[in-house]
């Protein structure tokens, strides 16, 4: 890192690193991803209906029928729920139940992605890249807005300059403002909107910020793997999440950008 400009002072851009792919959104992958679990889902309910049929049929000819219903409904939630995420995505705007349809892409879309990529020789992290892209669509779509003071952005502590002597983690007042990194920035985003800022060491410490601030909303900058991961234990809690910038690899010198945070304090209180 170059010294006395942020990453944002000098307009550089991030190419990324040897251990990364470097980040773009990417909807389709997980709408693709969607579409072909949904035929899975379908072709594999019609096969555990059809082919017990009629071994069941002799225990009672009821029973196929009981069985051929509930995988249809099974069916029914799965492609409906696709269906639905996949119109608001396309759509985008605001969107009443967006928590309902975060807890269905949270709980039950993403590892069914991820095991469909994994078998399509789909790099995770671009799926995670997804993922992330399309939680925060539904998070801006949320139909309620949050109070500024009600907002906690949640940094990782390795956006702190390298060599920096400062101890920012316990208080983040603490930064002299050298514009070596982007963290004095960050504080002219806390002060100008009034949200709080914490910078974390870890998950467990961020895990803990979040109960003692009991916020609304949270906007969280960290690598792919690390948001996909926060986003699905906070949920129902709604996290916006920005993929950091990682010029020299994962969790050494990264970068935020900034004006994407200020982006997200400005979808969120509307």
């Amino acid at each position: 890192m170059l010294k006395g400009r942020s990453f944002t002072d000098r307009g550089e851009k991030w190419a990324g690193s040897p251990e990364s792919i470097p980040y773009g959104p990417g909807k389709w992958i997980f709408l693709g991803l969607l579409a072909i679990s949904a035929a899975v889902v379908l072709l594999a309910g019609f096969v555990l209906w059809y082919v017990p049929s009629y071994g069941l049929q002799n225990i009672h000819p009821v029973i196929p029928y009981i069985l051929g219903g509930t995988l249809l409904v099974l069916a029914v939630v799965v492609v409906g729920g696709g269906l639905l995420l996949t119109v608001v995505i396309l759509k985008g705007g605001a969107f009443p139940q967006s928590c309902k349809l975060r807890g269905l892409l949270v709980k039950f879309f993403l590892p069914l992605m991820v095991m469909l990529g994994g078998l399509l020789r789909i790099p995770k992290v671009k799926i995670e890249q997804s993922f992330v892209d399309i939680n925060n669509q539904l998070v801006r779509g949320m139909d309620k807005k949050v109070r500024p003071e009600h907002i906690l952005l949640l940094m990782p502590h390795c956006i702190q300059y390298l060599d920096c002597r400062i101890k920012v983690t316990q208080n983040v007042r603490n930064c002299v403002g050298c514009n070596k990194c982007e963290i004095a920035d960050l504080i002219g985003v806390s002060d100008e909107f009034g949200v709080d800022l914490f910078i974390s060491t870890g998950g467990t410490i961020a895990r803990r910020k979040v109960y003692e601030k009991r916020p609304d909303a949270i906007i969280a900058v960290a690598c792919e793997r690390d948001l996909t991961s926060g986003i699905q234990d906070a949920y129902p809690l709604p996290v916006f999440g920005i993929i950091n910038k990682r010029p020299r690899g994962y969790c050494v010198a990264t970068g935020v950008d900034v004006a994407s945070v200020r982006e997200a304090v400005n979808a969120l209180v509307g």
